[in-house]
């Protein structure tokens, strides 16, 4: 259910205010990470922390409203500069890729054009299998 409150945020008319962004944030990101862990597990202060960065994140990627856009990612490395690392379990890597993603891009403070370049995708297939 949480899941799909996150999306509902996106049915709202832009541009939003702060209140808007966060509880979108809460809500899709925490929605979504909960999920990726599955039943049983619950996420921690940390996490959620970083769900809600990956939902700016991931709404600053999509979004077609330049201004709106901006005004996500901006949050996102806001947040990002404001919290610390994260790590999950072996059952959590598919999410920790997507915070490694997330990590990077706010220290650039640039959204990756091409995630696929094979110098990214190493990364990725790396931090995978290793957690590193």
């Amino acid at each position: 259910v949480a899941l799909v409150d996150g999306w509902e945020y996106l049915l709202q008319e832009f541009p939003w205010d702060d209140r808007q962004f966060e509880n979108y944030a809460r809500a899709r990101g925490e929605g979504f990470f909960s999920f990726g862990l599955g039943a049983g597990h619950q996420l921690t202060a940390a996490q959620k922390q970083q769900a809600q960065r990956w939902a700016y994140w991931d709404f600053a990627r999509h979004c077609s409203d330049h201004d709106v856009r901006r005004q996500s990612f901006e949050k996102c490395i806001a947040a990002q500069a404001a919290g610390g690392p994260i790590s999950f379990n072996r059952s959590g890597r598919p999410l920790s890729i997507l915070c490694k993603l997330v990590e990077r891009d706010a220290r650039q403070s640039e959204l990756t054009v091409d995630l696929l370049r094979p110098g990214t995708a190493g990364r990725i297939i790396w931090h995978g299998l290793t957690g590193r």
